[in-house]
């Protein structure tokens, strides 16, 4: 499971890398043909600028999608978190303190004794 997750962030890299590029380099090759062709020297400086503005909106693109599922577990979070506090609120005799601050596991840990 650990591998996976290496491997999709390596391709993740890899993909931010060249969408960023590819729109970049094309536009510079566009605006530099048509700079040669027309011989003004702003359509190659304006056409690289919409080439770094499509890169960045790739980028934002892509980051997006690929921290989706990454944020739903947060948010999931969160929301148990909420759910326990209100059940604190609700249920005051029950002390929950040690385990909202981490001290103690609200369930037992597996890993007790050898059993014989």
């Amino acid at each position: 499971m650990k591998d996976r997750k290496v491997l999709q962030s390596f391709v993740m890299v890899s993909q931010l890398g060249i969408s960023m590029m590819v729109p970049i380099f094309l536009c510079g090759l566009i605006g530099y043909w048509l700079n040669r062709q027309f011989h003004q020297e702003l359509l190659f400086v304006l056409l690289l600028v919409v080439g770094i503005g499509a890169a960045f909106r790739n980028l934002y693109i892509l980051t997006k999608s690929f921290y989706a599922k990454d944020m739903q577990k947060e948010h999931e979070k969160a929301e148990y978190m909420e759910e326990l506090k209100n059940y604190h609120k609700t249920h005051p005799e029950e002390d929950f303190s040690d385990v909202m601050e981490g001290k103690k596991k609200r369930y037992p840990d597996p890993k007790g004794p050898a059993r014989s």
